[in-house]
């Protein structure tokens, strides 16, 4: 029987969604968080559309089997499938993708940049998603091949951030220098871990980070709902990992996760 206190589900191919689950934490301090991150399988934006959906939806019976009041959709590459499986929860599931492009659809500017996973990329997903809320906005997307595996491996550890940083160059450099975009949108939750790189190699780069607007979109519809949890004591925050755990609990450290009540092992969906 889903309440006020039944948990926030959110689910990621791996540690990205760590950047929603920090938010959630700072804008909704009293809610439990329940996390999945598919850490076994990662990363999605090398799969085929079809393994995505099947892993997608074994995680989507976790959330079902728990009653999560609301999912939160924090994989971008999952979100752009989120028409395909949304119908199969029996509570609201929301899109990163989606609160990606309302953020960026307000923002002044004419040219926006977009950096995502190969897969997501090449689904055009925000392109045509800011281009109905703002159609006189250019939308130029390029897609990482190794980013998310490098964030996911290299969280703070000081010995990959210049790894990190020649991969970001190799992917920004034209966006900033050539094409001269007026925002970039972090269209992958795994580069929202690494926000500081970025704004250290383009301090006038304003960011769009989709983590903000959907946890704000969250509040908004459990509010709606009358499910918000208005108890005095901290949320508690559950992480599952088809991955490891050991390093999941410390990734989750240095993402600023606090607190994190448990970190367990769930077995890996084989394809």
């Amino acid at each position: 029987m889903r309440g006020h206190t039944s948990p926030i589900g959110i689910i990621d191919s791996g540690i990205g969604g760590f950047s929603v689950a920090l938010r959630a934490q700072r804008l909704l301090p009293h809610e439990n968080l329940l996390y999945f991150g598919d850490g076994g399988n990662m990363p999605y934006g090398n799969h085929s559309a079809e393994e995505i959906l099947a892993m997608t939806r074994y995680m989507l019976r976790f959330m079902e089997e728990r009653e999560v009041k609301i999912l939160l959709v924090a994989c971008n590459t999952i979100s752009c499938l989120v028409d395909r499986f949304r119908a199969e929860m029996t509570c609201p599931v929301l899109s990163v993708v989606q609160a990606g492009a309302d953020a960026a659809a307000r923002l002044p500017g004419k040219k926006i940049g977009v950096v995502a996973t190969c897969f997501t990329h090449n689904t055009g997903c925000y392109p045509e998603l800011i281009g109905k809320l703002a159609p006189e906005k250019q939308v130029i997307s390029r897609g990482c091949t190794k980013l998310a595996a490098l964030v996911e491996h290299h969280l703070g550890d000081p010995a990959g951030r210049e790894k990190l940083n020649a991969d970001l160059r190799e992917n920004l450099d034209e966006l900033v220098y050539g094409e001269k975009i007026d925002c970039c949108v972090l269209g992958c939750t795994h580069y929202s871990l690494v926000e500081g790189n970025i704004e250290e190699l383009y301090p006038k780069l304003p960011l769009v980070d989709p983590a903000d607007q959907m946890v704000k979109t969250a509040e908004a519809e459990l509010e709606r709902r009358n499910l918000l949890n208005y108890r005095s004591e901290r949320g508690t925050l559950e992480i599952y990992t088809t991955g490891s755990p050991e390093e999941y609990r410390e990734k989750a450290e240095k993402a600023g996760l606090d607190p994190v009540t448990s970190v367990r092992s769930y077995p890996r969906l084989s394809l």
